[in-house]
């Protein structure tokens, strides 16, 4: 495959990655990311302010943004299990912008939550009432792997 052709298909992938994080963010944004909601909200939504629980009766910012990152999350995962599957350089350009977008939208949530985050490699610690919680940080290892495929990529549009 010529250098042109990678650059048409690496260009289709980009556009459909954009196109459907475009779609997710609409979807994360009204009344269909509501489907992640595991339980009827009667008493609303937290915040943490100043090492308190407080009870809001809107949407705060970190619900959306993690409706949207679950989603970019599951369309990530899986057009790289397409990709593993059937390996395909448009699959592997649009999961570069759903990891990107992911990136983003897995920090601001995590950063609007309102409660203390403490970064670590891989990992953070999330200080809310009672004891800190470590999880595993998915951002990073996104990152990770993103940056990995867009210079696999960067790669094979240089080889002629």
């Amino acid at each position: 495959m010529s250098s042109a052709e990678v650059r048409v298909r690496v260009r289709r992938g980009f556009i459909l990655g954009f196109v459907i994080t475009a779609l997710l963010f609409l979807m994360g944004l009204v009344h269909v990311g509501e489907a992640f909601a595991l339980e009827y909200r009667v008493y609303g939504y937290v915040i943490y302010r100043s090492g308190e629980v407080v009870h809001v009766n809107y949407v705060p910012l970190y619900i959306y943004m993690w409706r949207v990152s679950s989603l970019l999350f599951l369309a990530w995962v899986l057009v790289y299990i397409a990709y593993v599957i059937k390996p395909s350089i448009v699959l592997d350009a649009s999961g570069i912008i759903y990891g990107a977008f992911y990136i983003v939208t897995h920090y601001i949530y995590l950063f609007t939550i309102g409660a203390p985050v403490i970064l670590y490699p891989f990992t953070y610690v999330l200080i809310t009432i009672g004891k800190p919680l470590l999880y595993l940080d998915w951002g990073q290892v996104i990152a990770v792997i993103t940056l990995w495929r867009f210079f696999v990529i960067r790669r094979s549009m240089t080889v002629k």
